[in-house]
């Protein structure tokens, strides 16, 4: 008993003389849901925290993209920001002109640094600001076709992708079909939905930019936009072979009564498992050029932190995008693998043996593209282009092109000269 008394007591004192060393703790949020990454991501945080063990990471879901951005902006302002954040593509910009993105340029230089010339180009335009970085792309996206190749072969047409505009007018005129004779087709070749990034692909394919290199204005009237415009507004009013589906989802796809839809990438493995028919997966057509706007989202630093933070969040963001971790999350989703490298990884190269529709988004990487990266984008030109804005005008009312067009550069470029006011520019 006495034994057990001195050992307990020199225990406490060696305690007292040289304490256990506290956990760094870092805070990270996502976007994910469970059939969107979310699993995939917790399971590459556990093994984070064997490897790790020094370090303490908590993992939070702070909802959509809209939702988790309103928390960070009001938890930075705090000063109770994570550590690490996910941002949608074009919802970066306020955070990076506040002063809530840390660069990350020094830890890719350092000790414990990466490749960063693994990483797509493209990619990192999405996490760059005036010429530093400030995260890395991890569920980034970009639209692809998705195709019945059954409604093909029934139309007389081989079971190809367009690879066109012309081929997608020609095929849907192939397509389409009234058939209760009501006089209102009722089979389509193809659908438009709320604009959003879909506008960034048709006007940019066309060779028309919305917004030009300086960030200082938009050019949404251009006569490349316009003509890209009225083209999609005939294919529904003119020749009768498209519909324009508001958010209606995949309704009419699924039914087998719209032959061709461009949705993300990142529904690829959801749909795959629930198409009913032969359904094929191609990059999108393209016309006077190939165009694919970048969407999903990408992890932020955040400015926040002491120094032990930041390189325990530094060291949390390279593991979450090594090119292993990014092939397992392309396999679990769809999403896109932003390095060069995960192409070789054993996930992804088993994914395109079994399943060689997961090569469709990688076939535009090249011609993959930014979206504009202003504060004001989703208040503001967002809505004035989507439902209720210059789609509505398009579609719904079957209006005037040009006028929509100039109206929404005159909506957009109010309010960039008044940010570009505040920035002094």
């Amino acid at each position: 008993m006495l034994y057990k008394r001195i050992v307990a007591v020199v225990s406490l004192i060696l305690c007292l003389a040289f304490p256990v060393a506290a956990k760094t703790r870092i805070v990270v949020w996502h976007s994910l849901d469970a059939t969107h990454g979310e699993p995939m991501f917790n399971g590459v945080a556990d093994e984070f925290r064997k490897a790790y063990p020094d370090i303490e990471v908590e993992v939070i879901n702070a909802g959509g993209y809209v939702a988790s951005l309103e928390k960070l902006q009001v938890a930075y302002a705090g000063g109770a920001s994570p550590n690490i954040a996910m941002t949608e593509q074009t919802r970066s910009a306020g955070l990076y002109y506040s002063g809530a993105l840390l660069s990350i340029d020094d830890f890719i230089k350092g000790p414990n640094g990466i490749d960063i010339d693994d990483f797509s180009p493209t990619m990192l335009g999405a996490v760059t600001y005036e010429g530093k970085l400030y995260g890395l792309p991890y569920n980034t996206s970009t639209p692809l076709i998705y195709y019945n190749k059954d409604l093909f072969m029934k139309s007389g047409l081989q079971p190809n992708a367009p690879k066109t505009w012309d081929e997608i007018l020609n095929f849907s005129r192939k397509i389409a079909k009234d058939t209760d004779g009501d006089g209102n087709t009722d089979v389509f070749g193809f659908d438009f939905y709320a604009w959003g990034w879909l506008f960034e692909a048709w006007t940019g394919q066309n060779g028309g930019r919305i917004i030009n290199e300086d960030v200082t204005q938009f050019t949404f009237a251009t006569e490349e936009n316009i003509e890209a415009m009225q083209f999609v507004q005939d294919m529904v009013h003119k020749e009768r072979v498209a519909r324009f589906a508001g958010a209606s989802g995949y309704n009419l796809f699924w039914a087998g009564t719209l032959a061709m839809t461009e949705r993300s990438t990142a529904s690829l493995a959801n749909n795959i498992k629930s198409a009913t028919f032969d359904m094929g997966v191609a990059p999108l057509a393209c016309n006077k050029e190939c165009y694919a706007p970048i969407g999903g989202g990408n992890f932020f630093m955040m400015n926040t932190g002491t120094k032990e933070e930041q390189e325990a969040a530094w060291l949390f963001l390279k593991w979450i995008t090594s090119p292993e971790n990014l092939a397992e999350m392309s396999v679990a989703t769809g999403y896109m693998a932003a390095r060069r490298s995960s192409m070789n990884a054993p996930a992804l190269r088993e994914a395109f043996r079994i399943e060689p529709r997961y090569r469709a988004t990688y076939e535009q990487m090249n011609v993959a593209y930014t979206r504009p990266k202003v504060p004001f984008w989703n208040a503001v030109v967002g809505p004035a282009l989507s439902t209720g804005g210059f789609y509505t005008l398009q579609f719904h009312e079957n209006g005037n092109v040009r006028q929509g067009l100039e109206e929404l550069d005159r909506i957009a470029n109010a309010q960039m000269r008044d940010w570009l006011a505040t920035l002094n520019r």
